[in-house]
């Protein structure tokens, strides 16, 4: 009997012992990420090596590894976002997913029964009306796929009775498109372009939604000028922008030149954007 009640001290003991060990690395860990708010609160961004410098002032012989590891587990924890290469903030904010209605949806799956192998993504105007001041009359769907494609998806799509237009002129986008309803524009899909999953639809990113409004002027006249200074401004400070591949896929539509100078008339920090 004595035996057994000195097993079981020694299970309690030693669980105890490990709880305890819990607790001072959870409590050390939380008052490390208490400090590192602390020292960059005032930042809107902090660099790669500020992050290093911080920690090493806790483990002078921090490794790359472990840092790497440190960096992993403050974005898994949401403590910091990336936002460009190299730069993150403390300022957690949502990843935009778009709205997909039960239309869009029901076209997307036509389109993946018919054209298996296809890549494309499938989106609507009015996901940019959360961002606007004043709001368009009226919407439509994009679908941009592979440019070989175009015909086939367009006959394919009108076979259905679909109000549809393959890559329309802006004579035609005025005439016809504006003044339709349920008007739907298929353009070329840029290669590595960035997309994203919606509710298994495969749907634009903050960067390329951002992207495809400035580059296509026939179809979004209606968000240029401040209207597009407003939607840059909302989207930043309502959702996380990754602005290396907001300008990977500027440079890709020839854009980047044109994005800088909007961003410079925006309240967007220069820093995430300026080398």
């Amino acid at each position: 009997m004595p035996i057994f009640f000195f097993i079981v001290f020694c299970l309690i003991f030693f669980v105890i012992f490990a709880l305890s060990n819990v607790i001072i690395v959870y409590m050390a860990k939380e008052l490390t990420i208490s400090r590192l708010r602390n020292e960059f609160q005032d930042k809107s961004c902090i660099s790669k090596q500020e992050l290093f410098d911080f920690f090493r002032g806790f483990d002078a012989d921090l490794k790359e590894t472990t840092f790497r590891w440190k960096i992993y587990d403050l974005k898994n924890r949401r403590i910091i976002s990336p936002v460009s290469r190299g730069l993150f903030t403390l300022q957690h904010k949502p990843v935009f997913l778009p709205n997909i209605s039960e239309t869009e949806r029901k076209i997307f799956s036509k389109i993946q029964k018919q054209f298996s192998t296809l890549k494309y993504c499938i989106w609507s105007t009015q996901i940019v009306n959360e961002f606007m001041l004043h709001i368009p009359a009226q919407s439509f769907t994009i679908i941009q796929v592979e440019k070989e494609a175009i015909e086939p998806v367009y006959d394919f799509l009108k076979e259905h009775k679909l109000n549809v237009f393959a890559q329309p002129e802006k004579k035609e986008v005025g005439r016809y498109v504006f003044n339709s309803e349920k008007a739907i524009i298929i353009e070329p899909l840029i290669t590595k372009s960035p997309v994203q999953q919606a509710n298994s639809v495969t749907t634009v990113t903050i960067e390329k939604l951002i992207i495809d409004v400035i580059s296509d002027k026939k179809l979004f006249e209606h968000f240029q000028g401040s209207e597009l200074i407003h939607i840059l401004n909302t989207a930043y400070n309502r959702y996380t922008i990754h602005f290396t591949t907001l300008f990977h896929y500027a440079r890709r539509r020839g854009k980047k030149s044109e994005l800088t100078e909007l961003l410079d008339m925006t309240d967007i920090p220069k820093i995430f954007y300026h080398d």
